[in-house]
């Protein structure tokens, strides 16, 4: 049993982040937990395992109680074996030399013996598909492929409550199948399992309980097809409008990719790729993890040079130009925002574009702001604000620019579904404004609103490229694996 009694928690120098929560998780439940950005989601979940209060400092009032243990009484390494956590940020979690020796680590701090070390390895890795994985270097894998061995290097630690904060995010159709399925049967083997995400549709249904949080709160504690209506009343599950069906203006693409290749250490990534991108066009790169989206993009600003073919932008090939140059005209997104910041206020975070440029707008600024919801954020360090806010400040940051083409690595990743709605809104009005968008995203029903075409990825060649409704009718793509549906809203 756990217990949570009048907790009340803030970071140092904010504001209560959480305001009072009871809770209360009985052995063997699933519990689903969802809310707002900023809600308190992921402080909640770093009060199960004792990182908050034995590693974020701050004020903890209330107090947790694991198995009749306080937590406050207890270090991070003696919940270690009761309590496994999933961190939102994967980057974070990974740091060893291979992808067998991340997901071993844990293992052999129990001191299991090497035999059963080996045996959990390999079962775990033939469950989430990662056995062709396990020689490579975590640095070297795609984000939803790192996610998969943070989730791996938990599960097969067996704890008698597992907590994954964002488990779905990054990950395609087919591996979020998959870890949904190992949390079922996880959950039916009767360990307690809680989940924190924004993901809903598809997903909720499976928990015996759902709790959405609002403002440090518990706004609703209930079963998940109670909590239905409450997520769209709240608008955590995203209600798009109707996408304009404007055409590019002109015939002259503005980006252009010829028998594009791309090899490291042997292996190749990109295989021949030939696209092409016109003015205003909104264009969705849709793909499996590790199909090599996020390789090509950065193909496009110059930050990695092609080993054979050539890119182009606005007729001038790219080879040769340094990405200092490039990042004026094409303004480049990462798919983690941790790895974009570089200033100590999110207020000088979104002028460091504008700036450099000379083209400052307070104005412009001003709108980017409340788009992006930044307001109470400005003068807080960015590196301190959560991941969802992290990933918003990042994408202002590069819309601040003004730039040509806008590329996006995952930019619903982490964002509610308010945040959203408002991001396909902010598209259709940079379109107006002349700007091209390509959209990098495992979310299909975003893609869905907002591209006008996709791109299809798989094994690193393009296996199809045309309007959305016409490749998701293509039983060929679903059946090879290269492209999915979104789930369904009831349990399958």
């Amino acid at each position: 049993m756990i217990r949570f009694s009048d907790i009340r928690y803030r970071y140092p120098n904010t504001g209560w982040v959480l305001k009072g929560v009871d809770l209360s998780v009985a052995d063997g439940e699933y519990l689903f937990l969802c809310g707002a950005n900023g809600s308190g989601k992921s402080t909640l979940g770093y009060l199960f395992n004792g990182l908050i209060p034995h590693f974020f400092s701050g004020t903890l009032q209330g107090s947790v109680i694991i198995d009749d243990t306080n937590t406050r009484e207890s270090s991070v390494s003696e919940l270690f074996s009761h309590v496994g956590l999933v961190l939102q940020n994967s980057d974070a979690q990974l740091f060893n030399s291979t992808v067998e020796d991340e997901i071993g680590f844990g293992l052999e701090s129990l001191g299991l013996p090497a035999r059963e070390i080996n045996k959990r390895i390999r079962e775990i890795s033939k469950r989430l598909n990662l056995e062709h994985l396990l020689g490579r270097s975590p640095l070297t894998l795609s984000g939803g492929e790192k996610r998969l061995v943070a989730i791996s290097s938990v599960l097969c630690l067996n704890p008698a409550v597992l907590l994954l904060d964002e488990p779905y995010a990054h990950l395609d159709w087919q591996a979020a199948e998959k870890v949904r399925q190992t949390l079922l049967e996880t959950h039916q083997r009767g360990k307690t399992v809680v989940v924190i995400e924004q993901r809903t549709r598809g997903f909720v249904q499976d928990s015996t309980r759902c709790l959405i949080v609002d403002q440090g709160r518990l706004l609703f504690e209930g079963p998940a097809k109670a909590a239905q209506e409450v997520l769209r009343r709240e608008r955590l599950v995203p209600s798009y409008p109707e996408q304009s069906k404007s055409q590019p203006s002109g015939q002259e693409p503005i980006l252009v990719a010829r028998d594009l290749s791309y090899r490291i250490k042997g292996k190749e990534i990109l295989n021949r790729i030939s696209l092409e991108v016109r003015s205003r066009e909104t264009v969705a790169i849709i793909g499996r993890n590790g199909s090599g989206k996020t390789t090509l993009i950065k193909h496009f600003n110059g930050l990695l040079r092609p080993t054979e073919g050539e890119v182009s932008f606005q007729g001038e090939k790219i080879r040769g130009k340094p990405p200092s140059e490039m990042a004026a005209r094409v303004g480049l997104s990462f798919q983690n925002p941790n790895n974009q910041f570089f200033k100590y206020r999110v207020r000088d975070e979104l002028l460091v574009g504008p700036v450099m440029l000379d083209r400052e707008e307070n104005g412009w600024l001003e709108e980017i702001g409340d788009v992006f919801d930044l307001k109470g954020l400005l003068e807080r360090a960015p590196y301190r604000l959560s991941e969802g806010e992290k990933k918003r400040v990042a994408l202002a940051s590069i819309v601040a620019m003004r730039p040509n083409l806008l590329v996006l690595d995952e930019p619903t990743f982490g964002q509610d579904g308010r945040f959203r709605e408002t991001l396909a809104i902010l598209l259709t009005r940079l379109k107006d404004l002349g700007v091209t968008t390509l959209i990098v995203t495992h979310d299909l029903d975003f893609a869905q609103a907002t591209a006008d075409r996709w791109i299809v990825l798989h094994d690193g060649r393009v296996v199809a490229d045309g309007a959305p409704q016409d490749l998701l009718c293509d039983e060929q793509l679903i059946r090879v694996g290269a492209l999915g549906r979104p789930p369904s809203d009831t349990r399958h």
